[in-house]
């Protein structure tokens, strides 16, 4: 076939036809992004004003601490010191995570604090707001309204709070508020270690992103006991267990004393074969840092998955416990 036949010919006319077609798409996608293209302050501005509707607010951006932005259920976008009126309050970007089918929900979260100083660390009061901005694979999510959410702010009023939780909270879609849920706790972590000075003094141990900071351990004749407090992984609520490691760094006692499972069915279903692991056994089922939180080889290990929200909080702490036997024998025990 000659140039010119081929330039006259049906698959030329396609090939240009084709072409056409693309360039085409080409500028409109390109004119689209422009139309349609929402500046950070723009997007910023319109998720303030859902959260102080029909009130002019003032505020200063601060740079977020990346050390303690980012963990297993929770990763903080934006932050901001409010100013004016609602001095003494923070507004937070947050994205909580473990929601439907590994999913996210974005919130904004309003609280207040008493700042720390030198002198003194501050103290975390409570949240205010919740408000909702996006999500991912959150099919349910219009399940979750207004008196849901509150139901969750209401947990600080409860004696002897210590964290967000669902319990009780029927929406038909447990999971989404579970990821709220962590994003609320995210935002107290954050606003208590950066803006009130209550840095967990676990953060660089071993697989502490699920240990509070009000954990508590002795050391004696080479056996550390542990009196460990996970955070929530909502559904389930935090635990507390006692762990004692022996000088073998295996575990030869583990009780759990407050176990955060929503109902019996759970409890029933968490692992029981804690007693002789080291942390390596640990290591292979939740990572060396417990950032395999999704269930993906429990089963492989012969460990019951029927509450994997619930066995993750109690592997985390079963791997906190061996991994940092050197550490805490070193440090000779807590302060507190």
């Amino acid at each position: 076939m000659t140039a010119k036949e081929f330039f006259k010919s049906t698959a030329f006319k396609c090939i240009a036809v084709l072409l056409s077609i693309v360039l085409i798409c080409g500028v409109l996608l390109t004119f689209c992004n422009a139309l349609f293209f929402v500046p950070q302050d723009e997007r910023t501005a319109r998720a303030v004003a859902k959260v102080f509707p029909n009130e002019e607010v003032t505020f200063e951006t601060d740079e977020v601490n990346r050390k303690y932005a980012d963990a297993s259920g929770f990763t903080i976008s934006q932050a901001f010191t409010m100013t004016g009126e609602h001095e003494g309050e923070y507004l937070l970007e947050v994205v909580g995570k473990g929601g439907y089918k590994s999913g996210t929900v974005t919130c904004w979260v309003l609280a207040e604090a008493v700042g720390g100083d030198t002198s003194a660390p501050g103290e975390f009061t409570g949240i205010i707001k919740v408000v909702i901005t996006a999500n991912e694979k959150q099919s349910f999510i219009g399940n979750i309204t207004g008196d849901s959410i509150q139901a969750v702010i209401d947990c600080q009023d409860e004696e002897g709070f210590s964290a967000y939780t669902t319990d009780g909270i029927k929406t038909g879609a447990t999971f989404t508020l579970g990821a709220i849920a962590s994003a609320m706790n995210g935002a107290k972590s954050y606003i208590e270690s950066v803006y009130c000075g209550l840095a967990n003094p676990y953060e660089d141990w071993i697989a502490s992103s699920m240990i509070d900071r009000t954990t508590a351990y002795t050391v004696s004749g080479g056996v550390v006991t542990y009196n460990i407090v996970t955070l929530g992984n909502s559904p389930a609520s935090a635990f507390n267990i006692t762990v004692t490691v022996g000088a073998d760094k295996k575990i030869s006692a583990f009780e759990i004393t407050k176990d955060g499972s929503t109902d019996a069915s759970y409890s029933s279903s968490i692992y029981s074969g804690f007693v002789g692991k080291d942390a390596a056994f640990f290591a292979g089922i939740i990572g060396e840092n417990g950032e395999n939180a999704t269930n993906s080889n429990y089963g492989s290990n012969g460990i019951t998955t029927g509450a994997t929200r619930s066995n993750y909080l109690c592997l985390s702490a079963a791997l906190f416990a061996t991994a940092n036997y050197d550490t805490a024998v070193a440090e000779g025990g807590s302060a507190q």
